[in-house]
């Protein structure tokens, strides 16, 4: 039996096809239904994976960013099940995905920190609680869209030192022109703000860089994990790119509000398959 999973998040989508035994891994673009059409979704899959597959498919698991709502699952839907005519398709939040992920079957906090950022309350089955990110332009504390918003309001303020002023201009184009024409003319505006998140990334040892993780970081944990039922009593799980490259940082905020770390957990698709299989 062939099952095919996808985890498809703002930047890219991750495909796995397994039969319990042997698995197969493909990339294509992601495919936001709030940015892509039945049939734009339709094109991406059929021109850039379907041609990869060498086995039926009997089941399709597709967790995917902005899949929170009945009519975006559908649309979503609609287009791979025009696709995988003779398999059982099933549409879900990649906020479940990152718990399925993170816990597998067990009851905890389940987080995502990458280009956004989403937090659940999961039972080991579904989510019971869920306090929203608020997205790009209100929330998403402690993503690389947060930390891009940070770095450019720092630059065009004047706030950042001239040790990281030139590197910054140097590797990024800091252009108002390009910024702005990014902001107003883009599609995908919280992408292009999060491609300068990972500026901190790269300086995150300079006192001042520090200074504005600790502060993402800290906006995420007691502004929203601390607000879960219980939390304390809870471990507390992160996927996505930013949490793994500052664990130390997030695991020290953690326990200082008397919050337990678990799992920083790097390619989710794995424990996907391990929960489906």
């Amino acid at each position: 039996m062939g099952i095919l999973i996808a985890d498809s998040g703002a930047t890219k989508t991750e495909w796995c096809l397994t039969n319990g035994t042997d698995s197969k891994t493909f990339f294509t673009e992601g495919l936001n239904p709030y940015y892509h059409t039945t049939e734009s979704i339709k094109e991406v899959v059929e021109y850039n994976l379907v041609p990869e597959l060498d086995e039926e498919i009997d089941e399709l698991f597709f967790y995917g960013a902005g899949c929170d709502s009945e009519e975006k699952n559908e649309l979503v839907h609609d287009a791979l099940d025009r696709i995988f005519t003779d398999a059982s398709v099933y549409i879900y939040h990649d906020l479940l995905g990152a718990a399925r992920a993170c816990f597998l079957r067990e009851a905890g906090i389940a987080c995502i920190l990458g280009t956004g950022s989403n937090s659940c309350l999961y039972d080991g089955s579904e989510i019971i609680e869920h306090v929203p990110s608020l997205a790009f332009i209100l929330g998403d504390e402690g993503s690389a869209g947060y930390f891009g918003k940070k770095l450019i309001n720092k630059y065009f303020r004047y706030e950042i030192p001239d040790d990281l002023k030139e590197p910054l201009e140097r590797d990024y184009n800091m252009s108002l022109d390009h910024i702005t024409k990014g902001l107003y003319d883009g599609s995908q505006k919280s992408r292009f703000v999060a491609s300068y998140g990972a500026f901190l990334g790269e300086h995150a040892d300079h006192p001042f860089i520090k200074d504005i993780l600790y502060e993402g970081f800290e906006n995420f944990i007691t502004r929203i994990i601390l607000k879960y039922t219980n939390a304390t009593e809870y471990e507390v799980r992160f996927i996505g790119s930013v949490a793994f490259a500052h664990q130390e940082m997030i695991k020290d905020i953690l326990k200082k509000h008397d919050l337990k770390p678990g799992l920083f957990v790097k390619n989710p698709m794995e424990r996907l398959v391990e929960y489906h299989t």
